[in-house]
């Protein structure tokens, strides 16, 4: 289920520092080995190799007679300066490459500052096009992807409006009026700044914040928002399944409806976060943290999320759908079971509970015929229903 998140960040940053290794200490060797021959090896072959290649032809008596032997020495001499010559162009082919290296780099700077100004302009599609050449540079360029990544990064707390009730942003104002979905910019900033193979090559110091803005609809699917700080942050209505999530801070952050299926949220902060009816299906929330009465899981559906280890002291659990969820080692202290749905006996023996949790009245009640909860399993369709008829959806 979470093969493509099966690899961290820090295993493919790791994984990324020990190409780029291999590769310089590949070039470093080949040069002191051209080295060592040009000015070792050179003289002893050219001085000795024909006698060492063709002793059995050279006689070593008759060299100074102008006989055989001594045209055979000379051929051969020849032909190695002739192979020297080739290895000298070698050589000089490497500093060209180094020279064309050197060139590319100053152009690539000449194509990032190019960038920077259209990030700058009034005109949104000339923005947008900005955003493209900084995403096309880190492809060309990998080494620059954490200075575009800080630009990004600015660009999009520059222009995404601050989250109702969030704090004031770097304008010093909050927005009026907030939109349904990102701006167009904003959404193309967002997708190549979250985009997994770009994130790859950014360092691990170059903290991915978007704290407190209004991101309702944005599209985030499959994104790597690994660490990220999303605290007071909107993602109402957002599309973030299968995005990986893990480590990330989420404390307040507003997620209301989002869509969450197969997202990687193991160990993510999400203590007094509202995930009211979004969709958790399949979701890994191992080791998550979702205590607080403050964190609001209302009708969210977590059918076979996976919340090994997950921490939910006093969250909010209403009508929660944990239809084949893996509870195993979940803690529900103080966690008010009695609504939530296809809650069954094996889910809730795996969990983590005590005197101060709340069970639902059918715990007591003893084993139906076919083994489940009187009253507990109850249909996906009529959970939809009841969830539409509070104005879920």
């Amino acid at each position: 289920m979470y093969t493509s998140m099966k690899d961290s960040l820090e295993e493919r940053r790791k994984r990324a520092l020990r190409v780029r290794t291999v590769r310089r200490w590949v070039a470093t060797g080949l040069v002191v080995l051209a080295v060592v021959a040009l000015l070792v090896g050179l003289p002893w072959v050219v001085w000795k190799g024909p006698y060492v290649l063709d002793s059995k032809y050279i006689d070593t008596k008759e060299i100074g007679k102008g006989t055989g032997s001594a045209a055979l020495v000379t051929g051969l001499r020849n032909a190695l300066v002739a192979c020297v010559a080739a290895l000298g162009a070698g050589i000089a082919l490497l500093y060209t490459a180094r020279t064309y290296r050197l060139t590319r780099r100053g152009q690539v700077t000449d194509r990032f500052n190019k960038a920077l100004e259209r990030l700058g302009s009034d005109e949104i599609y000339v923005r947008i096009g900005g955003i493209l050449v900084l995403e096309q540079i880190v492809q060309d360029a990998p080494e620059q992807a954490t200075d575009a990544a800080h630009v990004l990064g600015h660009f999009i707390r520059r222009r995404a409006p601050r989250a109702a009730g969030a704090f004031r942003d770097e304008r010093g104002k909050q927005a009026k009026s907030l939109p349904a979905k990102p701006d167009a910019d904003v959404q193309t900033a967002l997708t190549a700044l979250t985009r997994r193979k770009s994130r790859v090559h950014v360092d691990p110091r170059e903290a991915l914040d978007l704290s407190g803005l209004h991101l309702v609809g944005a599209r985030l699917e499959s994104a790597d928002l690994t660490d990220a700080n999303l605290e007071w942050a909107n993602l109402a209505k957002a599309d973030l399944r299968m995005a990986d999530l893990t480590d990330a801070i989420l404390y307040q952050a507003n997620l209301a409806k989002a869509y969450l299926y197969q997202a990687n949220l193991t160990e993510a902060y999400l203590c007094e976060a509202n995930l009211t009816d979004a969709t958790l299906a399949e979701a890994n929330l191992t080791g998550a943290n979702l205590q607080e009465s403050g964190t609001n899981l209302t009708h969210a559906d977590l059918r076979m999320a996976d919340l090994t280890g997950a921490v939910m002291w006093e969250t909010n659990l209403t009508n929660t759908y944990l239809s084949e969820a893996n509870l195993d080692g979940a803690d529900l202290t103080k966690a008010d079971l009695r609504t939530v749905v296809n809650l069954t006996r094996e889910q809730l023996a795996a969990a983590l509970t005590d005197d101060t949790t709340i069970l639902p009245p059918e715990a007591d009640e003893g084993d139906s015929d076919d083994g489940s909860w009187p009253y507990v399993r109850q249909d996906y369709l009529a959970w939809r229903a009841s969830r539409a008829a509070a104005g879920a959806e």
